[in-house]
């Protein structure tokens, strides 16, 4: 479910900046537990891949959530 409040600002994806876990609020899950990432640890954008390119910049390992975006987990 997207949320127009800060953080998230309406975004379809976010990337959590410490675990490097990826998440689609269009397909949440409640196993997601988005509610239980810390607002500083979020990072909102349009789509996937500036999510991948933004771990990146960071040097995170991301990671697809296993709930939301089982296509792209990994174990």
């Amino acid at each position: 479910m997207r949320r127009n409040d800060a953080p998230f600002n309406g975004k379809q994806f976010i990337l959590n900046k410490n675990t490097g876990e990826i998440h689609d609020l269009d397909r949440e899950s409640p196993l997601c537990c988005i509610d239980k990432i810390d607002t500083d640890n979020i990072f909102a954008c349009d789509t996937y891949a500036e999510a991948v390119l933004f771990a990146s910049v960071l040097g995170i390992t991301r990671n697809g959530c296993a709930h939301c975006i089982p296509e792209h987990h990994r174990d």
